[in-house]
Formats: structure tokens, C-alpha cells, sequence
């Protein structure tokens, strides 16, 4: 009977021990699912970084005392970057400058990202450090549903000689799984291509750190350990090194070398390398 009870208690622990490696493996699996979207939300984001740099006056997009709306065929600016798609209204009245941008339809922009609802960008002509504050109605980025606010500075030539903006993002976005979210701040310096209007010659260069929220609550933190590159002619994030700082370890996503392509590697806590789609559009 001793050696029954003996063996009962042994096969007892062999069923908790497999029980905790299930829920460690599914704990990690989670983790690099929420890794995963949180990509997502950084393709969001850097679609908004475009819209917001390039709607600036730096590109040709300004009012002097009234309202001006540019009319189909002018680009919107100097930069190119926005189709004809978009109705751009800017407007001054007393010290505040509000520029007013409206996605018609399922709008595309360069990069072939498809936009809709609109976009708010309020600044004091009167503030030096010319911050603007980004509001979103009705905003969706590839079939994403956007909400939240940014703000940022723009400068047209930093320590470098290039020009800079550092921006303040607070969003979530609405997925499959559910709402996710991300707080944060980050610097890009358009590292080629600052000494003309057009945005198709323009490298970018990020750095920041953020926090992001899955949609099951669950938080981490996330920083640019290694410079990203957006490169010249290329939509996706081309080079750098993100990390994610877990409860239950470290996941790094690398970019790759330099090549222009939508895939990223994924190195998990226990060291297993995956790809990552990047672009990915959410499907109905």
C-alpha cells in the first residue's frame, strides 16, 4: 500500500510539472503573439509620422491670415505626399494654426497604405518651440481603427544639419484580439534627402522607448537598442534592433541588414527565431 501511495504521489507531481511547462509555454506564446502586435501598432505609428511631418509648413503646407484649401492635382504641399484623395484646410485665426487633413474614401498613400477619416494638427504660431498637438476622427490606418493623440516638435536642422522631429505618442488601435495600445517617445531624423521638399528621397532614422499594453492588459516595456532605418524608396523598416523587456524575459525583433523587404526576425525568451510580416493589413 506504502509503495502505491508512493507511486500515486510521484505521477501526482509528474501532472503538475507538465501542467506548469504548458502554462510557461503558453505564457511565452503570448508574449510573441503581443510582440507581434505590437508591430502592427509601430507600422501605425510611422504612417501617422508621415502625415504629421509632411502636412508641416516645412513642406510647403501654410496659411499667412486665411483659410486655403489646395485643390486637386498640387500635391498638397511640396512633398508629394499626399494623393489626391486628401482635402488639406489650414487656418489661422488670432495665434492658433490649425491644419485640417481628410482621407476621402479608402485613400492611399505613396507607400500604399490605406487611410481613411481625418486628421486634426493645432499649434501657437506664438510658441518658439512650435509643438504641435494631433487629434484623430474617425481614423483608420490599413483597417485599423486609431485613437488617441501625439505630439511633437519639429526642427529643420538639428546638431547634425538634418532635420528632426521628436514626438509623444499616446495611442491604441483596434485588432482582431482587441485594443492594444502604446505610450512613448521617439526622435527621427531624416538622415538623406532633408535638403529638398520631396518626401520619395527622404531616410529616416528612429530611436525612442515605449510601453505597450496587449489586449489582455498585459504590459512591456520596448526600446530601440539599435538605431531603426527607414531607408530612401523603401516602405518598410529596413535595419535596427527593437527589445522587448517581458515577465517573462527578453524578445528582440532585428530588421535585417539594410535590405529592403517586410521581414523582421523574432528571437523569443527561450532563443527560438521566427519571421515577422511587416505592412500587415488587417483583413474582414
Amino acid at each position: 500500500m506504502k509503495k502505491v501511495k508512493i507511486l500515486l504521489a510521484l505521477v501526482s507531481l509528474g501532472f503538475v510539472a507538465c501542467n506548469n511547462d504548458s502554462e510557461t509555454t503558453n505564457d511565452n506564446l503570448a508574449t510573441s503573439e503581443s510582440v507581434n502586435s505590437e508591430i502592427v501598432i509601430e507600422d501605425v505609428e510611422s504612417v501617422l509620422d508621415n502625415i504629421s511631418i509632411y502636412s508641416d509648413a516645412s513642406f510647403g503646407v501654410s496659411s499667412v491670415s486665411k483659410t486655403s484649401t489646395f485643390g486637386k492635382g498640387d500635391h498638397r504641399g511640396e512633398s508629394q505626399y499626399f494623393n489626391d484623395c486628401v482635402d488639406v484646410t489650414v487656418e489661422l485665426v488670432d495665434e492658433t494654426l490649425t491644419t485640417t487633413i481628410v482621407f476621402n474614401g479608402e485613400c492611399e498613400d505613396h507607400d500604399g497604405n490605406v487611410i481613411t477619416g481625418t486628421i486634426t494638427k493645432v499649434r501657437s504660431i506664438s510658441d518658439a518651440g512650435k509643438e504641435r498637438t494631433i487629434t484623430f476622427q474617425d481614423l483608420s490606418i490599413n483597417g485599423y481603427l486609431v485613437n488617441g493623440t501625439q505630439t511633437y516638435s519639429y526642427v529643420i536642422a538639428n546638431v547634425n544639419g538634418n532635420p528632426e522631429f521628436t514626438s509623444t505618442i499616446d495611442i491604441s488601435i483596434v485588432t482582431d484580439e482587441g485594443t492594444i495600445s502604446k505610450v512613448g517617445t521617439k526622435t527621427v531624423e531624416i538622415t538623406a534627402g532633408g535638403d529638398t521638399y520631396s518626401c520619395f528621397d527622404d531616410e529616416k532614422t528612429i530611436t525612442g522607448s515605449s510601453t505597450f499594453t496587449d489586449a489582455s492588459g498585459a504590459t512591456f516595456t520596448v526600446e530601440i537598442t539599435t538605431a531603426l532605418v527607414k531607408p530612401v524608396d523603401c516602405r518598410f523598416i529596413a535595419s535596427g534592433v527593437k527589445t522587448y523587456t517581458t515577465a517573462e524575459g527578453t524578445i528582440t525583433v532585428d530588421y535585417g541588414d539594410g535590405t529592403c523587404d517586410d521581414v523582421a526576425t523574432k528571437t523569443d525568451v527561450e532563443g527560438n527565431v521566427t519571421e515577422i510580416t511587416l505592412g500587415r493589413k488587417r483583413h474582414h
